[in-house]
């Protein structure tokens, strides 16, 4: 009987190996969905640029999720699953937008280098920062989310001098008393911040898609209105997060 419990543990272990590698190997794939769009931004091709990213934030959105599911971590504990992550998530957030920042002129031709060196600078500090997370996971200060800034230049076709300013903004924002929500950590709001999550990314996937197309404008409007709320979902948390801290 003992035999019988050792070889389906054996088996049961193999099988639960098996499955934490192909999750890394999921991981994996995210920053080869963000050479993929690195190449698109060198091919002058935005549109794909941005749907590889956005392959990469799916990606992104669910390996943890199914990381903690099949227990990789103990499973596998010669690879550190959160550097992996970490490594794939600077590529993706960080360097691909800076470049786009660079290569696709989003601001003024005299900042077009400096944005994009300060922006990697600052946010390699907080991919090292243990406390850039609170004890109910808000991030500390602006996330390094520049991927989805830049989609928002994309898509509202902002002119340079905003984006700066914008930019600015937010980098000042890194180093305030600001509570940003993480979508799929604080556990307060998990299921509707997860539900507008989707709904952003869908959108964001749609008006990516048929930009510059010839579509029904009323289709398009109804589109954009279901992407800002999901936005003023995330800013409105966030900000009330950061007040209620303050008053505290």
């Amino acid at each position: 009987m003992s035999k019988e419990k050792n070889f389906k543990r054996h088996i049961s272990f193999k099988q639960d190996r098996f499955l934490g590698t192909l999750v890394h190997l999921l991981t994996g794939f995210g920053i080869v969905a963000g050479f993929f769009s690195l190449i698109s931004v060198l091919n002058n091709n935005q549109k794909d640029a941005f749907l590889w990213l956005g392959l990469a934030f799916l990606i992104d959105s669910i390996d943890g999720t199914l990381a903690r599911k099949f227990d990789v971590k103990k499973n596998l504990p010669n690879i550190d699953g959160k550097m992996l992550d970490s490594i794939i998530d600077f590529f993706n957030y960080v360097i691909i937008p800076s470049i786009m920042i660079y290569w696709f002129n989003y601001v003024p031709d005299q900042f077009v280098v400096l944005i994009p060196v300060i922006l990697i600078f600052i946010s390699i500090y907080s991919y090292v920062n243990l406390n850039i997370l609170t004890n109910d996971n808000y991030y500390n200060g602006f996330p390094a989310i520049w991927n989805v800034i830049v989609l928002y230049f994309y898509i509202f076709e902002t002119s340079q001098n905003f984006n700066l300013l914008f930019l600015i903004l937010l980098i000042l924002l890194k180093f305030s008393p600001l509570k940003c929500i993480h979508p799929l950590r604080v556990k307060k709001l998990k299921y509707l911040s997860i539900f507008f999550t989707i709904v952003w990314f869908m959108i964001s996937v749609l008006l990516i898609i048929i930009k510059d197309s010839d579509i029904n404008p009323v289709y398009e409007i109804f589109l954009m209105f279901l992407w800002v709320v999901s936005n003023i979902y995330f800013i409105t948390v966030s900000i009330f997060k950061t007040f209620t801290n303050q008053t505290s």
